[in-house]
């Protein structure tokens, strides 16, 4: 039977259920496991994840297209970034890569093993429940289906939001010096790019499959586009600022960045086309802003553009915070 086979709606969607609701037994078998079997399940989760994300046949393709029904310029939906904002999947992986194998570096006894077992729970957890998203999110999963691939994308960010709090309070505890600079670099700088990434793609793909919805009305997609953009800014400045994290909101930041030069590209479009839209009556117009996806599309530039402007200060503004602090060369920007 091959793999395709097993990629069945029901049974990814229960299995993306289960691993979730399983979350908190991972986390204790990971607390109480041996360090080298915490080490190679976090490793071997990361493989699997990995190989699913090089299967080809994903829905993602789309996007990387003109005329596709992702494609950030043609597309209905109004969170649809630009192609530039996707290279933050190398560093993320290839961080996560490094920091899943330097694990087999650190001795049982290291002060900062404690604090990876605690991380290791929910990082396994996100690395298999983005590996069901690599499932789903594929053609065979039409209609209503699609948000399968929302949910798990959104599930998986729940995951990293775990692993992400465990090693932002532990340098607000007590034991300050938990781990170094190089120590948070090589282990959690990636995992937060990976909590903070995925944080917008999930909004991204909940309004991509709204958007590719049979009877979906524009105006409910720029609304909930708008609302998303919204979600995502005041998210990424709380999270910062309650977690002391300028990475998080200065991923955020990348996201809206990337929807605003797409919507930036929408209307710049449009207004090649004033001429053709001249010599069109005023349904016809109505027609075109619909299925070119401008409707909504001055709004959501402003919103994502406000939005991108704000997390990058909330980034800069905690950096300069973390750097004039007493004791700053030991506190890592997380």
């Amino acid at each position: 039977m091959s793999l395709s086979a097993l990629n069945y709606p029901p049974l990814i969607a229960t299995a993306g259920l289960s691993l979730s609701a399983a979350m908190p037994l991972i986390r204790d078998i990971t607390l109480q496991s041996p360090w080298s079997v915490v080490r190679a399940a976090n490793l071997l989760a990361y493989g699997i994840n990995i190989i699913s994300v090089s299967r080809p046949g994903r829905m993602d393709g789309e996007a990387a297209t003109d005329d596709g029904q992702l494609s950030p310029l043609n597309s209905k939906t109004l969170v649809a970034p630009s192609g530039w904002a996707f290279a933050i999947w190398a560093p993320i992986f290839l961080g996560e890569a490094i920091g899943v194998a330097s694990q087999f570096l650190i001795p049982e006894k290291a002060k900062i093993v404690p604090l990876l077992k605690q991380t290791s729970g929910p990082f396994i957890t996100a690395q298999l429940l983005q590996s069901l998203w690599c499932a789903a999110f594929r053609p065979k999963y039409k209609g209503s289906k699609m948000y399968i691939s929302a949910a798990l994308l959104s599930a998986t960010a729940y995951a990293l939001s775990k692993a992400h709090s465990v090693f932002t309070s532990s340098y607000s505890s007590s034991n300050v010096n938990t781990y170094t600079n190089l120590q948070y670099g090589v282990f959690f700088l990636p995992m937060a790019l990976h909590f903070g990434w995925v944080t917008a793609a999930s909004l991204v793909n909940l309004n991509g499959a709204l958007a590719l919805q049979e009877n979906s009305k524009q105006k409910v997609i720029a609304t909930v586009g708008h609302a998303s953009v919204i979600g995502a800014t005041i998210l990424g400045m709380t999270v910062a600022f309650r977690r002391l994290a300028p990475v998080y909101s200065g991923v955020i930041a990348w996201a809206l960045s990337a929807i605003t030069d797409t919507m930036k590209k929408r209307l710049e479009a449009s207004k090649l086309d004033t001429d053709l839209k001249k010599k069109k009556d005023k349904e016809d117009k109505k027609k075109n802003r619909e299925l070119q996806g401008l409707d909504g599309a001055s709004t959501q530039y402003i919103l994502s553009k406000s939005g991108a402007i704000l997390n990058a200060v909330t980034t800069a503004v905690l950096s300069g915070f973390i750097l004039l602090a007493k004791d700053s060369k030991s506190i890592p920007t997380p």
